[in-house]
């Protein structure tokens, strides 16, 4: 039996093992380094609208379906679009899964920097 941090760090690392040594690699690390403070900073339902709007590049695509695959596979809930699911929760669940997928959201950090060896260049 798995502990729930077990389990989330375990899909976690699954997700980032998916995208290892995938043609959009470097951009998956970058978008899942800034996930969490954008959660924070901006709120869920804005970081997926966010998110959503930029489908032309596979880094960030590819956190949405790990986000949708969180979802479904940890929270069971199956969710066809993530900000049409958070738009329509109250307050207190919405309150709950920001909590949840920002948690998620930090372990697929963890585990991008770990796994995923790219070194961004300063600026």
């Amino acid at each position: 039996m798995k502990s729930k941090l077990q389990e989330i760090a375990s899909f976690a690392y699954d997700c980032v093992m998916e995208v290892k040594n995938k043609s959009f690699e470097k951009d998956y690390l970058s978008h899942a380094r800034k996930l969490p403070s954008m959660i924070v900073h901006n709120g869920l339902l804005t970081t997926c609208a966010f998110i959503r709007s930029k489908q032309n590049d596979d880094g960030w695509k590819k956190i949405e379906e790990h986000i949708k695959r969180y979802m479904k596979e940890i929270e069971n809930k199956e969710v066809d679009s993530l900000v049409k699911f958070f738009s329509g929760l109250d307050l207190k669940e919405y309150r709950l899964y920001t909590r949840k997928v920002l948690y998620f959201a930090q372990w697929l950090k963890r585990v991008a920097e770990g796994e995923l060896k790219y070194e961004e260049q300063a600026e």
